[in-house]
């Protein structure tokens, strides 16, 4: 009769951990020093704070498509179904995709010459395509597809 009685406690206990871990979800995902859960993957700290600026899970970024990993020189990074977002001490937490993101792993990232992103993505002046700043470079992907890079 006092195992019942246990059992039910622990499972009283556990249901209302669940109700508050919950309600807590929406402020995390306000802080950039905290994590939170999306697509059932946790996203942290500056890369918390720049997917939740992208519109988080319902944003052009999408779903985590795995946990965040250690990038070079002390970064981080984490994949996104429309991107990655790279995150250094000197840089801060920029978001990376498509054929600008392309050129840049096939030229080793934050490893290669052009180092981690210092921006996110922008349209050009003229609109005639997009870029992105990185630490010692840009590069462009142009409306007719070609993409290039300089460092």
């Amino acid at each position: 009769m006092k195992l019942g009685a246990l059992t039910a406690v622990t499972l009283g206990l556990t249901a209302a951990l669940c109700v508050t871990a919950g309600a807590a979800h929406a402020d995390e995902s306000k802080s950039s020093d905290k994590s939170a859960t999306y697509c059932r993957l946790r996203v942290h700290g500056g890369i918390l704070a720049k997917f939740v600026s992208f519109g988080a899970d319902k944003g052009r970024l999408g779903c985590p498509l795995g946990i965040e990993q250690a990038a070079a020189g002390g970064g981080r990074m984490q994949q996104f179904d429309g991107g990655s977002i790279y995150w250094s001490q000197a840089t801060g937490a920029h978001a990376v995709s498509g054929h600008i993101l392309d050129l840049w792993q096939g030229n080793r990232g934050e490893t290669g010459c052009i180092g981690y992103p210092i921006d996110d993505e922008s349209a050009t002046p003229d609109r005639r395509g997009r870029y992105q700043h990185f630490q010692h470079g840009t590069i462009w992907h142009w409306n007719d597809g070609k993409v290039s890079a300089v460092c």
